[in-house]
């Protein structure tokens, strides 16, 4: 597998004879895996590439999965607000591909914060909490490495997003990802995401 990367887009060679398959650089960060699996898996079932390319170009990821938002000032914005849990969040976190200001936190639902921490691995940036869960995460991320100057306590949705946008940078992405149930703050995950 080689690529060539380009302003907008990665292009991916999936055979010697180069037919190449542009995939929009937000596909690309969560889905590029899945794609090129369903790619091999329906070139060795026989079906057209042209089939295939246009069936990928066409594709719709799941809303508030990882979701591509907007790109503003340079900075890409992805919606993660199903990511009620550790698990679901660590797999928004691997999948940022550029230094992350990460919205996290909400409703207390009894969870532990060490695993999702860790994975941060040098990615996020800043973290910004609210919600119920902001103290107990923020002691965890002390406790696991993490810079307590990079930590940003807001008392809301919208002063979250705020201090995305205060402290993201031309090539950065603000990941709404936050660990935590939306209760308390919204009804349900899917109007934290729309609100995002």
């Amino acid at each position: 597998e080689t690529f060539d990367q380009g302003a907008s887009h990665l292009t991916y060679f999936l055979t010697p004879a180069t037919v190449a398959l542009a995939i929009p650089m937000y596909k690309q960060v969560s889905l590029l895996k899945k794609h090129m699996a369903a790619i091999g898996i329906s070139m060795s079932a026989g079906v057209p590439m042209e089939r295939i390319l246009a069936t990928v170009r066409r594709f719709v990821a799941v809303e508030h999965r990882i979701e591509y938002v907007a790109t503003k000032r340079g900075v890409v914005y992805y919606n993660d607000s199903k990511a009620t849990n550790t698990d679901a969040a660590i797999q928004g976190i691997r999948a940022m591909d550029r230094p992350t200001v990460l919205i996290g936190g909400g409703y207390d639902k009894g969870s532990t914060y060490d695993d999702w921490i860790r994975c941060f691995d040098g990615k996020v940036k800043k973290l910004v909490l609210i919600g119920q869960t902001r103290e107990k995460i923020a002691e965890c991320a002390v406790r696991c490495g993490y810079p307590e100057k990079d930590i940003l306590f807001e008392d809301t949705f919208e002063a979250a997003l705020d201090a995305c946008v205060r402290e993201a940078q031309a090539g950065d992405a603000v990941l709404l990802s936050p660990a935590c149930a939306s209760w308390g703050m919204f009804p349900n995950y899917e109007v934290r995401g729309r609100q995002f």
